[in-house]
Formats: structure tokens, sequence, C-alpha cells
């Protein structure tokens, strides 16, 4: 394994847990900060936005 994979497997092992403790407390925090940890957690794929379909699935342009 690459160094940076093992960087990269090491830095997922521990973010995991405090992204999903920030999850639980969201309510506490201010809406950009909500904004943000969404975001990563979007970004991530540790919360489910669902299965898209049709064509949405293949949307091309993110802009549409």
């Amino acid at each position: 394994m690459s160094l940076n994979r093992s960087a990269e497997q090491t830095y997922r092992q521990w973010s995991t847990p405090i992204l999903l403790e920030l999850k639980e407390r969201e309510h506490e925090m201010d809406p950009s900060d909500r904004q943000a940890l969404q975001n990563v957690l979007l970004e991530r794929r540790l919360i489910n936005t669902g299965n898209p379909t049709g064509s949405e699935r293949r949307k091309t342009d993110p802009a549409s």
C-alpha cells in the first residue's frame, strides 16, 4: 500500500466517528457550520441521499 493510500485510510478511520458525533450535535451549531458539516458528510457519503433515478442519475451538468 502506498504512503498516500495509507495516510488516507488512517484519516478516514479517525475522522468518520468524529463526523458522526458532530452530526448528532448539529442542532447546537450555527447555520454555516451545519451546512459545512452537511457538505462533508455528503462528500464522504456518510449520509444517505437516496438513489437518483432517470435523468438525475446521469446528470452531466451540475448547474442544471
